[in-house]
């Protein structure tokens, strides 16, 4: 992997990208409806906006276009205030994924980040590599329940994390994925950095705590117990105390 950067001639338009994967930066490749007009898109999700899943080359890619929740996304949609290229919400994650792939840790591979800048502020959108044949936890649950070494498997992924002082802001059941082979995957490091110290570890696992309990209380046949996630600490503390 090649990390290089693209800057368009006035500055307004900023690409990070993995050469390797990313041949020659466009900005077309950060706009849903270039990728519509060329029937790539292979399906979609729904959240703060609409997340599209697109085939190229026969590489697949998720794209996502950086949005603001709460009551201020009412207002600034999805622009932020800009504070330099690095401190940007989609060069920081990509930085960010590309330091845990490197120390091995199962995330999304990143593509390529592009910040449009316009006076004091910029929008934003990100490219990483789709998980294959991946499918997450809550819909997952949704269906039937997971094993014992499942949830094991869970809490050895998030102790991984933790070794490498990786905080998660919002892990919950959505943001982990299982592919075909049964390999836990954690996803979405929007506002995620490295981290020292340890008291936010435990916030993280309670945070993922309440994200089980809440779609419990929400939906009656979503599988869950308070036996599950003991199992989950178990692996989580055979990992980070071997």
């Amino acid at each position: 992997m090649a990390i290089k950067d693209w800057a368009s001639e006035k500055n307004n338009h900023a690409i990070r990208y993995d050469d390797a994967v990313f041949a020659g930066p466009s900005l077309d490749y950060f706009d849903p409806t270039y990728w519509q007009s060329e029937n790539k898109v292979t399906g979609n999700a729904q959240g703060r906006g609409t997340t599209y899943f697109i085939e190229h080359e026969s590489r697949h890619w998720v794209l996502r276009h950086y949005r603001r929740g709460g009551l201020i996304g009412k207002v600034l949609t999805d622009e932020y205030l800009y504070g330099g290229l690095g401190s940007t919400r989609a060069f920081a994650e990509f930085d960010l994924l590309h330091r845990m792939r490197e120390l091995g840790l199962p995330v999304p591979e990143p593509v390529a980040a592009h910040v449009s800048r316009h006076g004091l502020f910029y929008r934003a959108d990100l490219i990483t590599a789709m998980i294959p044949d991946s499918q997450d936890l809550y819909h997952a649950l949704c269906h039937e329940p997971l094993d014992a070494a499942t949830w094991e498997r869970v809490g050895e992924t998030i102790a991984r994390l933790h070794q490498a002082l990786v905080y998660h802001h919002d892990l919950n059941i959505h943001n982990i994925m299982r592919d075909g082979e049964g390999t836990i995957w954690i996803i979405d490091f929007d506002r995620c950095a490295i981290r020292d110290g340890d008291g936010w570890k435990q916030e993280m696992l309670d945070r993922l705590q309440r994200s089980l309990e809440k779609e419990l209380g929400r939906c009656e046949t979503f599988h869950f117990s308070t036996e599950n996630w003991q199992q989950l600490l178990r692996g989580y503390e055979r990992k980070i105390r071997p």
